[in-house]
């Protein structure tokens, strides 16, 4: 990750140089506007970035250091000069310079604001990272915290999806040329644009809207080093705590145990099978990295359908590619299942050979919801569009695809597994010297899957634009590859899963 960050930032030093070049002799309200957008999309990058490869290196992690007995004082000072130290925050202070130099042209005054500008916004930049690193992981740290932040991202996604589809209905071309430029605009009268917008006040002669700027962002650099701070003081007395609680409840798996669901007593699970499909679903409920995985899911088919279907004036027989991107998206999601349930792995494997009971527990659990969603979101678009006669083509592919996918899935999670966070770190984060492997499990996946999905979306694709008529190829298709590549794929990868037991306890632990 560090070689592969080194290189893409010596490539993007020439367009940094190349873009300083040509914004130098544009206009001054051109200039502030294309800085703000810059800024605006860096943000963004240092905002979400940081959550995904946060695990890389945690020398510097606050809560390394809880044992130690020191104050949260005492470290900010050394925590952060090392903040601004790293390779990141090196490369955007050379490249936002650069940028800054394209005030020049307007006297060393104006250049001056800019540079002062360019300071407080990178330290804006990681300042941010760190804040939205830690609250992520305090959000998901205890168990009312992470049922608030799941039906925050709900509301959320359920007020999105709405306003993105009214304001990009009349197409992208009207959004880039109207409304984009009003959101930059106020985003330069907010501290995200406010080092941009300053020099391109002073270069007007707004001098007084310049200290404005400034001071307000200041201001801003001010509050989120506090809330850093505050983080930093918590993690120190509150370290992650790995244990059962304290207070007594009553044990849900073994209690389900003894209740299985009415649909599972139909599959006849064996009672390994059981007792897998019980803690599998109690991850689902409370684990913060499965938590995230169905949340991101379920992210993607709601962007298509609020964002990219209307932006780009789609007709709404495309709706009901969200329904099979969600059933895509669930199974391909599952593709290092496995070595999420490390700590569970060796369990597993001493109590015998039962792997394709393990497997078929694992499954199981995640059909139990997956189904349901995803069957949901092909009946509601159905009612959305009214078009009813598409219902065999669209429940057939969601089927096929979700059974096909998760087959691919439970099969690369056995052959391919690579080390994922531990229950009580971050969900989002990485672990050292897995990167590699995520990359070769993933691409392998992805191909897999992008090969596979022909064989249950031929029908569906003919369905929507030749004849509804071929729906009915599409469900007799789905309801035999689906539930069958996912059997064949669970008893192989459980015959694996026996043989590679050893294996799968070194590359998980």
């Amino acid at each position: 990750m560090l070689v592969g960050g080194a290189v893409w930032s010596l490539t993007l030093l020439p367009l940094a140089w190349w873009a300083e070049q040509t914004l130098r002799y544009q206009p001054w309200d051109i200039k502030e506007f294309a800085l703000i957008a810059v800024t605006i999309v860096v943000t963004l990058g240092w905002v979400l970035v940081p959550l995904l490869i946060t695990g890389l290196d945690d020398t510097l992690d606050p809560g390394r250091f809880a044992t130690l007995g020191v104050r949260g004082k005492t470290i900010m000072p050394g925590l952060t000069v090392a903040a601004f130290l790293t390779v990141p925050a090196l490369f955007f202070a050379v490249v936002l310079t650069m940028l800054a130099g394209s005030w020049r042209p307007y006297g060393l005054d104006v250049w001056a604001v800019a540079l002062v500008g360019t300071a407080l916004t990178l330290m804006m930049l990681v300042l941010s990272a760190r804040v939205a690193v830690m609250w992520a992981s305090r959000l998901l740290a205890s168990r009312r915290a992470r049922t608030v932040s799941l039906l925050a991202g709900a509301a959320g996604l359920a007020l999105i999806a709405p306003a993105a589809w009214v304001l990009f209905q009349d197409g992208l071309q009207l959004v880039v040329e109207y409304d984009v430029p009003v959101l930059i605009e106020q985003a330069g009268r907010t501290p995200l644009g406010a080092g941009a917008a300053a020099a391109g006040s002073a270069a007007h002669g707004h001098w007084w809207g310049t200290w404005v700027r400034l001071a307000g962002l200041a201001l801003w650099v001010v509050l989120l080093h506090r809330a850093w701070r505050a983080n930093v003081e918590y993690a120190l007395v509150h370290p992650v705590y790995r244990g059962g609680g304290t207070r007594q409840r009553a044990d849900s798996m073994l209690a389900g145990m003894a209740r299985a669901p009415w649909g599972w007593r139909r599959w006849r699970l064996s009672t390994p099978a059981r007792a897998v499909r019980i803690r599998s679903a109690r991850y689902w409920a409370t684990d913060p990295r499965y938590l995230a995985s169905m949340v991101g899911v379920l992210a993607f088919p709601v962007l298509f359908f609020a964002l990219i279907m209307p932006a780009f004036g789609l007709d709404a027989r495309w709706a009901f590619v969200a329904p099979v991107l969600l059933a895509a998206s669930i199974g391909w999601g599952r593709h290092n299942d496995v070595a999420l349930d490390s700590t569970a792995l060796w369990l597993d494997v001493v109590s015998g050979q039962l792997g394709r009971e393990i497997m078929w527990g694992r499954m199981a659990a995640i059909v139990t919801w997956a189904l349901p969603v995803v069957l949901v979101a092909a009946v509601g678009t159905l009612a959305w569009t009214g078009l009813w006669s598409l219902a065999p083509a669209v429940v057939g592919a969601c089927l096929g695809v979700l059974g096909l996918t998760l087959g691919i899935s439970a099969l690369t999670s056995v052959l391919l597994p690579y080390r994922a966070p531990a229950p009580g770190e971050n969900p989002f984060g990485a672990e050292v010297g897995s990167v590699g492997a995520s990359l070769v499990a993933q691409l392998i996946s992805s191909a897999a899957t992008g090969l596979a999905l022909p064989l249950v979306t031929f029908a569906f694709a003919l369905a929507l634009v030749v004849d509804p008529a071929w729906g009915w190829l599409a469900l007799v298709t789905g309801l035999v590859l689906g539930p069958g590549s996912l059997a064949w794929a669970v008893s192989y990868a459980g015959r694996q899963y026996d043989r590679r037991a050893g294996m799968l306890v070194a590359s998980v632990s």
